[in-house]
């Protein structure tokens, strides 16, 4: 055989090396479209577990925000219905009526023998402007009689009702007894009035706000 018949071995190797890169080609995109497609897997797996994650996640919020909404819906019953009835019931009816008992009889009654200790029994029961109004009337009016003339007088409420009633103030209608002598009229002289006093309440304590004969 000549040398003309037998194959050009640089032709094989062309044809092979051409091949060989067409093998890589096609092993590198194989590779490729399978890593392409591995993400694909990957990630329709993520979105598939994440679906799952937001329901759970909703799950347990949707009841918290129940729980918070439900609690503070009792504690607004609670604030404006409940205790509101509990400061204008019968017990603190009572309460304001006591108050207005004990700061009527006090505001009403002084003599000579215990003047200082009366007026600041008195004061104890008031606030506001009226504290203000009765400590001028006293200083001004009552001392002076009481010291000159000897006066004395000594009230009682015979008997009292709530008019009005709110949580934080009252208005009580009272009926009152009060007994004077003086130096120059040692009878007792006994004079009947209605007042109607208006109480705030400071903390726990009903206070006289207000002292209107009527």
């Amino acid at each position: 055989m000549s040398n003309s018949d037998q194959p050009d071995s640089s032709e094989e190797t062309g044809v092979s090396e051409e091949i060989g890169v067409s093998e890589e080609i096609g092993v590198s995109d194989v590779t490729a479209v399978s890593e392409e497609t591995g993400a694909s897997e990957e990630v329709g797996a993520e979105e598939t577990v994440a679906a799952p994650g937001r329901r759970l996640r909703w799950s347990v919020v949707v009841p918290v925000a129940l729980l918070v909404a439900s609690l503070v819906a009792f504690v607004s019953v609670y604030w404006f219905l409940f205790r509101s009835d509990q400061l204008t019931n019968a017990a603190a009816q009572q309460q304001a009526v006591a108050a207005a008992r004990e700061g009527t009889e006090a505001v009403l009654s002084y003599s000579s023998e215990n003047l200082d200790q009366s007026l600041a029994a008195a004061k104890s029961h008031l606030t506001g402007d009226f504290l203000d109004h009765y400590s001028k009337f006293t200083d001004d009016v009552v001392r002076p009689a009481v010291t000159e003339k000897g006066v004395k007088t000594e009230a009682n409420v015979a008997r009292a009702a709530v008019s009005q009633m709110e949580p934080d103030s009252a208005k009580v209608l009272v009926f009152v007894n009060q007994v004077t002598t003086s130096r120059d009229r040692p009878s007792p002289a006994l004079a009947t009035s209605t007042v109607m006093v208006t109480l705030a309440k400071k903390g726990d304590t009903w206070l006289i706000a207000e002292f209107k004969p009527i």
